[in-house]
């Protein structure tokens, strides 16, 4: 199936399948008509040429050998036919070990032949004094069971079967080897003229490979590509034009949006700020926050997406993992769990924008102080590796909905709090800051989430390496 799918197979086996037929049609659909028109040697240049080789193996099979052991021509019907269609038809059969004529033999053309002073093994002759120009003999030496004869035919007029004849027994063995050599060589120039064509397709698709939502305003070269895929490659990059101008227009809604909710979310906490006191206002409080966060992640994100060209600001990882931990010290108080940070011995500089870097920190502390138990503590830990883990000690993370949590609006169940936005959208924050999140299990239970960024230094040793080792 993937052999009869493949062009480039096809086109090879079609090139070669071409060359066979190409070469065992030669005798109709060359020499027949070089013939006909008189194009050529002058030897060949006749239509009548073509039935001689027909008449030499009508003569071998009818000869037979007598009592006495001389050989003689019998009149098959093949041969009676021949006579038939061919009233000038006469023939001169000699064997080479004794020099005699078989029985039946016409003398005369024997006699024209030795005129000649030729000792033919094969070939074209035309008798001298034959009044018909276009007459053609054939004359050739061969083995056969009655040993080696030389058999010479004279006087056989062109018929269309002739040609029917040619093509068939053209598909000899010896053709068949004969045809090796060039059917070989067809396969390597197919093969290579076919791999060379298709050179600049494998590139495009290398190309289109590696297409990514932040790599659409880069079209597939077109460059050297075959005029019939060219139109194929044009539509692919329209498309992706297309696509591209799609994903900015829902970046831009998504900005807009969150930025145009931010007012009344900033209205709505003030007004929860003049309630009295109770678990109601502490709640709603709550999920005024959590909106809020979230809004303000997309946002960021935004943010991240026009600036990311410009990666070049520096970031102290520690004292921005530190100061995240120090804003939600407040809540975690509130909500009767700790904070702990660990921090590195030396600053740990890396690229991205402070602003983004807090959001992934922040989103995760905060998820963390969710599913710490009370009077538990959350760890916020900063390695040297550029690498921030933020520890809980809750019920922890199914191995089979590890790469679903990061999905967005995914939650485990219908009853569990929040969008299910901000760990996609955390993700999607690593991702433009070239960094990598995963989530592993806490000792004793738990999860950690760990997040790698980019290096600041150049021959710092990079947490998204550490974090492929780590998943293998």
């Amino acid at each position: 199936m993937k052999f009869t799918q493949s062009l480039s197979a096809r086109l090879v086996f079609y090139w070669i399948l071409g060359s066979f037929v190409a070469y065992f049609t030669l005798p109709v659909t060359v020499f027949l008509p070089l013939s006909a028109l008189h194009i050529g040697d002058s030897s060949n240049s006749s239509l009548e040429s073509w039935t001689t080789k027909r008449s030499k193996e009508i003569l071998t099979g009818a000869l037979r050998k007598g009592p006495d052991g001389a050989l003689t021509v019998t009149r098959t019907p093949a041969l009676q036919s021949q006579f038939e269609r061919n009233p000038q038809f006469r023939f001169a059969i000699l064997e080479r070990a004794t020099g005699k004529l078989v029985a039946g033999s016409d003398e005369r053309l024997f006699t024209a032949l030795s005129r000649a002073g030729v000792d033919s093994y094969s070939g074209l002759f035309h008798v001298s004094d034959d009044p018909d120009p276009n007459a053609r003999g054939y004359v050739r030496s061969i083995d056969t069971a009655f040993g080696k004869l030389t058999i010479a035919t004279y006087g056989a007029w062109f018929h269309w079967d002739d040609a029917l004849w040619q093509l068939v027994n053209f598909l000899s063995l010896n053709n068949f080897i004969a045809f090796l050599p060039l059917g070989s060589a067809a396969a390597l120039v197919a093969t290579l003229v076919v791999r060379r064509s298709f050179a600049p397709l494998r590139a495009a698709t290398v190309e289109a490979a590696a297409i990514t939502v932040d790599s659409l305003h880069k079209p597939l070269g077109a460059k050297g590509l075959p005029i019939e895929i060219t139109p194929f490659v044009e539509a692919v990059n329209g498309a992706i034009a297309r696509v591209e101008e799609g994903v900015a227009a829902q970046r831009r809604f998504t900005a807009n949006a969150a930025h145009e909710l931010r007012t009344p979310i900033t209205v709505l906490r003030a007004r929860v700020a003049k309630l009295d006191g109770s678990d109601l206002k502490r709640e709603i409080t709550r999920d005024v926050r959590r909106i809020q966060t979230i809004v303000d992640q997309l946002l960021v994100l935004a943010q991240a997406r026009e600036r990311r060209c410009d990666m070049s600001l520096c970031v102290d990882l520690g004292a921005t993992a530190l100061k995240v931990a120090a804003d939600f010290m407040p809540v975690a108080i509130d909500a009767k769990k700790e904070i702990a940070f660990e921090g590195p011995d030396e600053p740990v500089m890396v690229r991205g924008f402070p602003w983004a870097i807090e959001s992934v920190l922040g989103n995760l502390v905060e998820n963390a102080l969710r599913a710490e138990p009370e009077g538990g503590t959350v760890i916020v830990r900063v390695g040297a590796d550029a690498r921030a883990d933020v520890v809980d000690h809750g019920s922890g993370v199914a191995l089979e909905d590890r790469s679903l949590i990061f999905e967005p609006f995914w939650r485990k169940e219908e009853t569990t709090p929040g969008t299910g936005l901000g760990l996609a959208i955390v993700k999607e924050l690593a991702r433009e800051l070239d960094g990598e999140i995963r989530v592993a299990d806490t000792p004793g239970g738990g999860a950690t989430f760990v997040v790698g960024f980019r290096p600041f230094a150049p021959h710092a040793t990079s947490a998204i390496g550490a974090l492929v080792e780590d998943a293998l």
